[in-house]
């Protein structure tokens, strides 16, 4: 399997190996990656081999990444990127199948540049997938995505928690304020609000979540919160990460990565949605989520996100009201794992 990027593109690919494992299950499954992106992969029980490459070092390791597919003679290659890279590493590769993604192009162009929206139905990234694998009679089940995470982690991330004043009979909400495109992001002052919110009312520990290059938003939410909170941005690794969201009673984010892997641990999420729409696949299983977005002709704007808006007002965030995210968020809290501390064996494999 070729994909080899970002975040949440490859844990919507989790569903499908799992789904191939169950057809195949003596069959030898390897997924070829980014480097930057393996650590996603480690911990998953489907896979044989993670093959992963350093992007930044020029076309000989691209070369040499061929050469190991076509020694390999794959029986079935499935391309799950369909970018310059996967094509050239799929193409001539000995393998004796070769199966590719469809993607929407001429749907995803015309709603995105002249508004007409020709898709009849809304099917999320995840299913998509499961196109290329028609030919072999592969279903998706109704497990969604997944991240395994060891007893090491889970142990190590409970114990930073403790560190940082968490107690175990509070809810512990997450805000993740960072996204990979400036119309991605809602106002860091929405965040703040609704943190502060379920801070006073919950009496629930803060924790504001994100990479190192989040860092900047992460830091504008806390220094506009009135009530206490943690800044973990750029402290852990994805899998630490996806341990903080295994531990939390909500995630209330934006359209990114964090989101995706909240939703492996089955941590209800409240997702703000600006630029983009759920025609374009990513919005969150609908299974304990709630999605806050305006009803605006502009949207969608992108079928990835923007640095800018084109219209100049940002409507689609701006418009988003620290009450509806709150209101939405209380009724996740409510139906949901008030973290009466939780079962902290979901979702594992072995210590390693």
């Amino acid at each position: 399997i070729i994909r080899l990027s970002s975040i949440g593109d490859i844990v919507l690919t989790t569903p499908l190996v799992r789904a191939l494992r169950k057809k195949y299950p003596k069959s030898r499954i390897d997924f070829i990656i980014k480097n930057e992106y393996a650590e996603l992969l480690s911990t998953n029980p489907h896979l044989d081999n993670v093959i992963s490459f350093e992007h930044n070092a020029g076309f000989a390791e691209l070369r040499a990444l061929k050469k190991i597919i076509k020694k390999e003679k794959y029986d079935l290659l499935i391309d799950l990127h369909k970018n310059f890279r996967s094509v050239y590493l799929r193409t001539y590769s000995d393998s004796g199948l070769v199966l590719k993604y469809k993607k929407d192009y001429v749907k995803r162009s015309l709603l995105v540049w002249m508004g007409i929206n020709r898709f009849k139905t809304v099917e999320p990234i995840y299913a998509r997938y499961f196109r290329a694998v028609e030919p072999l009679g592969v279903k998706p089940d109704q497990e969604g995505s997944e991240l395994p995470l060891t007893k090491n982690i889970i142990l190590k991330i409970q114990t930073e928690l403790t560190k940082s004043g968490f107690k175990s009979n509070q809810p512990l909400v997450i805000l993740c304020p960072g996204a990979g495109y400036a119309t991605k992001k809602w106002h860091t002052k929405g965040f703040a609000e609704t943190g502060d919110y379920f801070s006073k009312t919950h009496k629930a520990m803060i924790g504001i979540l994100g990479s190192s290059e989040d860092y900047v938003d992460c830091e504008s939410v806390q220094n506009q919160m009135r009530e206490r909170s943690v800044n973990f941005a750029g402290m852990f690794t994805i899998l630490e990460s996806a341990a903080i969201l295994n531990q939390s009673s909500i995630v209330i984010t934006n359209d990114t990565g964090l989101m995706h892997i909240a939703q492996t641990q089955k941590t209800p999420v409240a997702g703000i949605f600006g630029s983009t729409t759920r025609e374009m696949g990513y919005f969150p299983f609908p299974e304990s989520s709630f999605v806050i977005e305006q009803d605006l002709g502009c949207r969608p704007c992108t079928h990835n996100g923007r640095n800018s808006c084109p219209k100049k007002h940002f409507r689609c965030m701006m418009d988003n009201d620290s009450g509806d995210v709150i209101e939405a968020a209380e009724q996740l809290l409510k139906a949901g794992r008030h973290n009466e501390n939780k079962n902290y064996g979901k979702n594992l494999v072995s210590s390693l």
